[in-house]
């Protein structure tokens, strides 16, 4: 199955060579957990992080399937 790993801000650097700007397509097994595609791009259970899947809050745990959209941003602060 394919989903669409989509990568902001300092995390953008660990996409592969020959992705869009912001973006790549994965192939992966069924039920994939989150996490395992996360270490695929060495963002690591430490790391501070936002997941989102289909533009809703994810954990690592999550299940993958056909078609997701995984967003990875990196913690925001302002003032």
């Amino acid at each position: 199955m394919q989903i669409e790993v989509r990568l902001f801000a300092t995390f953008r650097d660990r996409l592969p060579s020959g992705s869009g700007p912001f973006s790549c397509h994965l192939d992966v097994e069924p039920g994939t957990p989150l996490r395992a595609v996360l270490h695929r791009f060495q963002i690591g259970d430490d790391t501070p992080k936002i997941l989102l899947v289909n533009g809703r809050h994810a954990s690592p745990d999550y299940a993958l399937n056909d078609d997701d959209v995984v967003s990875v941003f990196p913690p925001v602060a302002g003032g």
